[in-house]
């Protein structure tokens, strides 16, 4: 198998997997900022999104569980810009993502989706620390999806 280093290598890879592996991605993709956020109904998400045997109805229970806390969390960071409540509100965003059933993401590509709420979520806790490194989310997840290929 080819090795990932960009992301039209990614969104190919992505779309070669079936709803379970995306889950199975998109956990590993939330779980690499999942510490960014502290809300259980998120890290509950990724539990769910890593148990193969989910059931239809936990998915949609997590997803909208994690829905709420998307929006829970889009109400705190508001309009003062709390740049950590920010990016707890995009690992939120990416773990309903994540979890959604079949057609009931809003979100054009879910697993795409997922990807981009990732990389958002470190660009604000960046921001938030007031650290001007770069933003190596991407890097991380090309080796993310390297080793899920791979295993």
């Amino acid at each position: 198998m080819s090795n990932i280093n960009n992301d039209t290598e990614l969104r190919q890879a992505l779309k070669q997997l079936d709803h379970k592996q995306l889950r199975e991605a998109g956990a590993d993709f939330v779980g690499s900022v999942l510490h960014l956020c502290s809300d259980q109904r998120v890290s509950h998400a990724v539990d769910v999104a890593r148990n193969s045997d989910a059931s239809d109805d936990e998915l949609l229970a997590a997803y909208k569980s994690a829905r709420v806390a998307t929006v829970d969390s889009r109400t705190r960071c508001g309009a003062d810009c709390n740049w950590e409540e920010q990016a707890a509100h995009f690992v939120a965003r990416g773990s309903a993502a994540m979890v959604a059933p079949e057609g009931v993401c809003k979100a054009a590509d879910p697993p795409w989706q997922v990807v981009m709420s990732c990389r958002m979520a470190q660009n604000c806790a960046l921001i938030a620390a007031d650290d001007d490194s770069i933003n190596d989310e991407s890097e991380n997840q090309y080796r993310i999806m390297n080793d899920y290929l791979n295993s």
